[in-house]
C-alpha cells in the first residue's frame, strides 16, 4: 500500500477523534508505524474472526447449542476473557433478536464523499430476522463506553458504508459485550452536518498521518 494514499480505518479514526476531543495526544504516528510495518511485523488478522464464525454457527442452529462456549474454550489465554465477555453479551442480544440466518461480509468498504475517501470499515455480519429484514451489523467489542463523538462518527461511517454495499439493510452497531444492538437512524447519520463532521475528522487524521512520515 502506498502510504500517501492511506484511508484511515474506522477503529483508528474513532480513537483519534476521542483523543482529539479530549485534548489528549493522538496515536496517529503509531498507527502509521503499524500499517507500514513489514508484513511479518504487522498485527495479525481481525482478532474476533473465529468469534464471528461461532456467532454464525449459533444463529444457524436456531440460537441454541454450544458454538459460543466452544469458541471461548478454544481461544488462546490472551483472547479468552474478551471472547467470554462477548459471548455473554451476544447470547443476550440474539435471544432478543431471534435471527434466522447470518452471513459474513469479508471486504472492507471505503466510504467516499465527493470523490474523497474518508474512512475504511467492515460490515461484519448481515443478520436476517424472522420478518426477512436484514441488519448490516458492525461489531464493537471493546469494554470502553463510546463517547458522543465516537458514536457519531461510527453511525455516519457505518450508515454510508451500508447504503453503498448493502442497500436496503438496516445499519447497526452490535455492542457485543453489553448485548445491545444499536440501530442507526440513517437520515440523521447521513445529514450534511454529520458527513462534514466525518470529513473534518478524516482530514485532520490525514494531516497528522502525513506529518508522521
Amino acid at each position: 500500500m502506498d502510504p500517501s494514499q492511506h484511508v484511515p480505518s474506522l477503529t483508528h479514526l474513532r480513537d483519534f477523534a476521542r483523543a482529539r476531543k479530549a485534548g489528549r495526544r493522538t496515536h496517529v504516528a503509531q498507527d502509521r508505524a503499524q500499517v507500514t510495518a513489514p508484513i511479518g511485523e504487522r498485527f495479525p488478522a481481525f482478532y474476533y474472526e473465529k468469534f464471528l464464525s461461532a456467532v454464525i454457527e449459533y444463529i444457524d442452529n436456531g440460537c441454541f447449542g454450544g458454538a459460543l462456549e466452544r469458541v471461548v474454550e478454544a481461544a488462546s489465554a490472551r483472547k479468552r476473557a474478551s471472547y467470554a465477555a462477548a459471548a455473554r453479551g451476544m447470547t443476550v442480544m440474539l435471544s432478543e433478536l431471534r435471527p434466522i440466518a447470518a452471513k459474513r461480509k469479508q471486504r472492507n468498504v471505503v466510504v467516499n464523499d465527493k470523490y474523497v475517501q474518508l474512512v475504511s470499515l467492515r460490515i461484519h455480519l448481515l443478520i436476517e430476522l424472522a420478518d426477512y429484514s436484514v441488519v448490516a451489523a458492525h461489531f464493537y467489542f471493546s469494554e470502553k463506553a463510546l463517547t458522543e463523538v465516537e458514536l457519531r462518527l461510527m453511525e455516519t461511517s457505518i450508515a454510508l458504508a451500508s447504503l453503498e454495499s448493502v442497500p436496503g439493510a438496516a445499519p447497526a452497531i452490535a455492542m457485543a459485550r453489553s448485548g445491545r444492538l444499536h440501530l442507526i437512524d440513517v437520515a440523521e447519520a447521513t445529514s450534511a452536518d454529520r458527513v462534514e463532521e466525518l470529513r473534518d475528522a478524516s482530514e485532520a487524521y490525514l494531516d497528522e498521518w502525513r506529518a508522521a512520515a
